[in-house]
This record gives structure tokens, sequence and C-alpha cells, in this order.
């Protein structure tokens, strides 16, 4: 197990019940794959850098992860499939 920083840029656009709900999403996918978050960091909506899907905005989620690098690329798969998660990085943080 590893220690990784995920962020993710989610739609701006959706409602609170909606935004929770692909949070929570994203949170059980993490956990299907053994991942454990171990911070939570929250950004909220922010401009961004150029438009992505027409919007200028994104909400931003910085999360710091437990996890076995050979889960990113299953995680990164079922990312792909929720049209609601914009753009997402996974770094490892080197000690």
């Amino acid at each position: 197990m590893a220690n990784y920083e995920l962020m993710l840029i989610i739609n701006s656009t959706l409602g609170d019940d909606e935004r929770t709900a692909c949070v929570d999403t994203v949170k059980q996918v993490l956990k299907d794959h053994k991942a454990k978050i171990e911070k939570e960091d929250v950004w909220g909506d922010k401009k961004l850098a150029y438009k992505i899907n027409k919007s200028e905005r994104g909400y931003y989620i910085l999360l710091d992860l437990d996890l076995d690098g050979t889960q990113i690329k299953s995680i990164s798969k079922e990312f792909n499939l929720n049209t609601d998660i914009w753009r997402y990085m996974f770094v490892n943080k080197q000690d």
C-alpha cells in the first residue's frame, strides 16, 4: 500500500444532492478497491483554467488515499463511466 493524492473535478452544475451522490459513488468505488481515505479536502466551486464541457467552473475535491497502486487502472475505468466526473488525477506521494 502506498500514499496517493486523488484530485477530482466534478460537474459544478449538479445540485447538492446530486453532488453528494457523485462523491459517495467515488468513495464507494475506492472502498471496493480496498483504498482507505486518510483525508478529504473539499475545495468547492472554482474557476477552471480552460472550459470543460462548455463550463468555466468545476467542483474540486482532494483526497489522500492509502491505496495499492495496481488498483488505479481498475478505478480509472469506473471513473471514466461517470459523466459527472470531469477530470481526476492520481499522484503518488513520495516520502
